[in-house]
């Protein structure tokens, strides 16, 4: 099962936002779902948006470093439930077992191991919208 999402994306580098709607996965075993109430938009963001970083992926929705309320978790999640405040960073979804990621520096995992990147939330990949669904450690 999977969750309408809205949200407002460009659908081409020079193209202004626009309303935009895509289907979001319902939280596997160690998933948590945010419903965004904030999130920062920045240079970062508009880089992205624009296609001056190689990579950008249309439709591309601006926007990462959320702040939400938690609206469902994985049966697998014991940190978190339904109502807690939670935030995200702009990495999610690294391997967690390298040296970098069990001493918490993801961003040096990002840099270390080209087989398995985190995720960044200003990307594609983790499309922002009323409802974001991330990886949590269990």
């Amino acid at each position: 099962m999977t969750t309408t999402t809205h949200a407002f994306a460009a659908h081409a580098a020079d193209a202004p936002l626009a309303p935009f709607s895509f289907e979001r996965r319902d939280p596997q075993p160690d998933d948590v779902a945010i419903d965004i109430l904030f999130c920062g938009v920045c240079h970062s963001d508009l880089h992205q948006v624009r296609a001056e970083w190689a990579g950008t992926q249309f439709p591309c929705v601006p926007g990462h470093e959320i702040v939400g309320r938690v609206v469902n978790v994985g049966t697998a999640v014991t940190g978190f439930k339904a109502g807690d405040l939670a935030g995200v960073g702009c990495m999610v979804d690294s391997c967690r077992t390298c040296s970098s990621c069990a001493e918490g520096d993801q961003a040096a995992h990002a840099v270390r191991h080209n087989d398995k990147w985190a995720t960044l939330t200003f990307e594609r990949m983790n499309l922002l919208g009323e409802i974001v669904v991330i990886s949590t450690p269990t």
